[in-house]
């Protein structure tokens, strides 16, 4: 599997997780530790597929849309 496989096929929550983990090494994140050197992203390849993605809602918007959910139930 080449880098944008691997990058097109991980879940968007796991993209901001290494977006915020590659702010903290400087720059780069490897998913896979340091068992392969090739599948080190740089924040910007980690970026411009999120920016692929649609919007991922915050626990408060996630909250909004439940309950406007359980209102038209009713």
């Amino acid at each position: 599997m080449t880098k944008d496989e691997y990058l097109k096929a991980a879940h968007t929550r796991m993209l901001l997780i290494w977006r915020n983990k590659s702010y903290a090494c400087g720059g780069y994140y490897n998913p896979l530790g340091n068992h392969c050197c090739d599948m080190e992203f740089t924040t910007e390849q980690i970026l411009t597929e999120l920016n692929t993605r649609e919007h991922v809602p915050t626990k408060v918007e996630a909250k909004i849309i439940r309950q406007n959910k359980a209102k038209q139930r009713i």
